[in-house]
């Protein structure tokens, strides 16, 4: 005699408990912006809206072009533009930890090379491709390592013409931000890959999956499958 399956823990929870995690970021840099506000800390406070202004920038993208993206990717932007403008260049992360910078270079180039395997899959409408798959996730790589090469490459200019100190050690640092790049890119590529060849839920490739099932115009061809809970 068959039994029924129990419930998984995620089905269990009560629809706003699953909604906790993602709303915890956002109240947090809601208390920022007051924060900031009411100390009359004009820098903290415009810093930390500008953050919330570029994770909602999907969102509005998608009002405009009626293109989907998983709702975890406007916190996870959210997340990162904190890190990377307030604990970085505000609380001076940048200079009391090394490997900070180090860090969001890698996962940025990890998102990005997700997303020009997005765009690769694009043309083949969410299909299989017929040539090897490698071959794909290999320009995927090549895209996020242009993408980060172009970003040196306006760090470099800013120094320049404005007097900034965006590449603080100068070569060093470079070097350092090129080496996490390339790596990022690689583990995005990597993620790609194993969504397009076996529909792996990996963190990464399930962004992946969840974006190709979300935008059915973009990707007809594909077989859609249920988003896993971590790429929602």
């Amino acid at each position: 005699m068959s039994h029924p399956t129990a419930p998984s823990s995620d089905a269990s929870r009560p629809s706003w408990a699953k909604q906790i995690p993602r709303a915890l970021p956002w109240a947090a840099i809601a208390a920022g912006i007051l924060w900031g506000t009411l100390r009359g800390d004009w820098q903290f406070a415009s810093v930390a809206a500008a953050c919330a202004g570029l994770a909602l920038l999907p969102k509005a993208y998608t009002a405009v072009s009626d293109v989907v993206f998983p709702p975890n990717l406007s916190t996870g932007i959210l997340i990162y533009c904190a890190a990377a403008l307030l604990a970085g260049e505000l609380w001076g992360f940048y200079d009391r930890l090394w490997w900070w910078d180090i860090a969001l270079h890698l996962v940025a180039s990890s998102v990005v090379a997700v997303f020009g395997m997005a765009l690769a899959m694009a043309a083949t409408g969410g299909a299989r491709p017929q040539g090897p798959i490698w071959m794909v996730a290999l320009g995927a790589f090549a895209f996020a390592a242009m993408v980060g090469a172009l970003w040196e490459l306006m760090e470099f200019s800013l120094d320049a013409l404005l007097g900034t100190n965006t590449q603080r050690s100068g070569l060093p640092d470079t070097m350092g931000d090129q080496a996490a790049n390339v790596l990022g890119a690689t583990i995005g590529a990597i993620a790609g890959h194993a969504q397009v060849d076996r529909g792996a839920r990996w963190p990464l490739a399930g962004l992946l999956g969840c974006f190709m099932d979300a935008n059915p115009a973009l990707y007809p061809n594909r077989s859609h499958r249920p988003c896993s809970p971590l790429a929602r």
